[in-house]
């Protein structure tokens, strides 16, 4: 009976405190209808081609706090949160990249962003930015991948991740601090108070179990519609922390097109748009110059 009077209790607390959340600091963005549920989007800036930004796993889209305000001076610059990250609604499942890379389709053209766009994918995000290019080729004018996931990779689930959404159920991730996300304080202060307010939301922990279930599945899905891209495509590649099986991965990503160029972010690990969010802001600039000259990216 205590138990089951405890998890009760967690579990009004855990809503009453999503609630609070969301009131007390609403989105800096739109949240968008697509007909299965919304997503919010967050676009500074004008230009064409307009740039989409998807984060990696647990991140959402305040991770691109110090970068989207230096895109946003040449171009029209928008940040997303997946299904169930920050402000968005959860999203059906499965949470795989051909998921993921449907809606993002469905949110451009729902928010009337004119196409093609530049697509850029950090960690995980590159994999749903790939989908989308090789799938929705009409939707993408160039491709920028970030430290990004490759489907050879590998993968394997982390110990007790079942376990997770339950505990973010009943308030428990919130009690301890646990948000499985990065420190607000890292994040660009302009957007600390916004990931401070969806950090603990209890649809963020069902939604990063669902995506990390299927990353094996969003990998095949990558795997079998690979072939070469005509757009621009750059490859950020985090200098520190890495082994020679992901430096070549990075390298295999960048033969995606005859069109790319791969950079190396030597002071920074795997969150680049945070530890060297310049390169990346490089990186973004070098392929919209290139989609809209129908040139080849500059690295240098």
């Amino acid at each position: 009976m205590l138990l089951l009077v405890a998890t009760a209790a967690g579990w009004v607390y855990q809503r009453i405190s999503d609630r609070r959340d969301l009131v007390r600091t609403p989105p800096p963005g739109q949240l968008v209808e697509i007909g299965t549920h919304r997503l919010h989007i967050w676009c500074t800036g004008m230009g064409s081609p307009a740039v989409i930004l998807d984060s990696g796993l647990g991140d959402t889209s305040f991770g691109w706090g110090y970068v989207q305000p230096e895109v946003a001076k040449f171009t029209q610059v928008c940040s997303y949160d997946r299904a169930g990250q920050g402000y968005s609604d959860a999203g059906p499942s499965p949470r795989t990249s051909a998921q993921i890379a449907k809606e993002v389709d469905e949110l451009l053209r729902r928010s009337s962003i004119v196409s093609p766009v530049i697509a850029v994918g950090a960690s995980i995000g590159g994999l749903n930015m790939r989908f989308l290019a090789s799938q929705y080729p009409d939707r993408v004018a160039g491709l920028v991948l970030v430290d990004a996931s490759h489907e050879d990779q590998g993968f394997q689930m982390p110990p007790y991740a079942s376990l997770v959404p339950i505990a973010g159920q009943v308030g428990i991730m919130r009690l301890l601090g646990v948000s499985l996300g990065r420190d607000p304080q890292l994040e660009a202060p302009a957007v600390r108070d916004f990931e401070r307010a969806t950090a603990f939301r209890t649809v963020r922990y069902q939604s990063m179990y669902e995506e990390v279930t299927h990353i094996p599945e969003s990998a095949t899905q990558v795997r079998s519609t690979r072939r070469e891209l005509s757009i621009p495509v750059t490859v950020v590649t985090a200098g520190r922390g890495t082994n020679e099986q992901w430096r070549t991965l990075q390298r295999d990503q960048a033969s995606l097109s005859k069109r790319s160029c791969q950079t190396v972010a030597e002071r920074s690990g795997h969150v680049i748009a945070i530890r060297q969010p310049e390169i990346v802001t490089k990186a973004i600039r070098a392929t919209f110059e290139a989609a809209r000259s129908g040139s080849t990216p500059n690295c240098g």
